[in-house]
């Protein structure tokens, strides 16, 4: 079954190639069965919208509740740079 049914709802690549998931942390975790905690850094350093300053307050506020939680990290505004063949 496909990993991202369940685990990527907000994810505008969920019905596209998986190869494009590949950089993404659920990638990681939930097809290759490696990387079993999802941190924020795994998240925000490969997001575009990371130097975005629209999203500057949603970004950091969003790090801020989650920082001491227990639960595996995760974020509705992350979006991967993810090339498309020419």
């Amino acid at each position: 079954m496909d990993f991202r049914k369940i685990h990527c709802n907000w994810c505008k690549l969920r019905t596209g190639r998986t190869e494009d998931c590949m950089p993404c942390p659920k990638y990681r975790k939930y097809e290759l069965e490696i990387d079993p905690v999802l941190t924020m850094d795994s998240f925000c350093s490969i997001c575009i919208n990371r130097d975005n300053h629209e999203l500057e307050v949603y970004c950091r506020t969003n790090r801020f509740l989650q920082e001491d939680s227990r639960e595996d990290f995760d974020c509705y505004r992350f979006c991967m740079n993810v090339r498309t063949p020419r």
